[in-house]
């Protein structure tokens, strides 16, 4: 995908769309972000195109969290991912490529709370970094509001709930209950967070 930078614009609590009408969402996860069967016979599936998100706040657990925070909440630096001192990990970037373990960054690789790092300091293995969430003032580890964007995605997109129903080739999208011109199993009814 090109390369993606925009404002980020977390929402309080709304409620999910779902898999509605013909809108872009992405309720498989895919990596490519949000996306939509096509009303081209030819074409099956595309990504839509939508433009990422600049992180500067986490939702849910801050897996997806990509920012730059380097020190933990007690103020502490965290170490590089690349590094093994001054502890020893397995979090190494090359052998996790999807997890962006960049620099010094604070991340959540392997679902925390979250987002943490390894420090510097010799007696404190790990600490989780202190990230602001998204619309919410609220403990981070609290999954009781759903933080959505409509403007742009965040991570793989999966909370994207925006409006946007035409591929960046023009096509536009097929709707979600509908199995024509492509049968899928992406079936409203069995997606209702998606």
């Amino acid at each position: 995908m090109v390369g993606r930078s925009f404002s980020l614009k977390c929402l309080r609590f709304l409620p999910p769309l779902n898999l509605r009408e013909n809108f872009c969402r992405n309720p498989n996860n895919d990596p490519g972000g949000p996306w939509c069967y096509t009303t081209d016979p030819n074409v099956r599936a595309e990504e839509c195109g939508i433009p990422q998100c600049s992180e500067v706040c986490m939702t849910c657990n801050g897996e997806d969290y990509q920012g730059k925070m380097d020190h933990t909440e007690s103020g502490k630096e965290c170490q590089r991912w690349d590094s093994v001192r001054p502890h020893k990990h397995h979090f190494q970037p090359k052998k996790y490529r999807d997890k962006d373990l960049k620099d010094n960054y604070c991340r959540n690789p392997d679902n925390r709370l979250r987002p943490w790092c390894y420090t510097m300091d010799p007696k404190t293995p790990w600490e989780y970094c202190n990230i602001t969430v998204c619309g919410k003032d609220s403990d981070p580890s609290e999954d009781a509001d759903v933080n959505i964007t409509t403007s742009c995605v965040q991570g793989k997109g999966t909370d994207y709930r925006g409006t946007m129903n035409v591929t960046p080739e023009g096509v536009t999208c097929q709707r979600w209950d509908s199995q024509f011109p492509h049968n899928h199993s992406f079936l409203p009814q069995n997606f209702k967070c998606k």
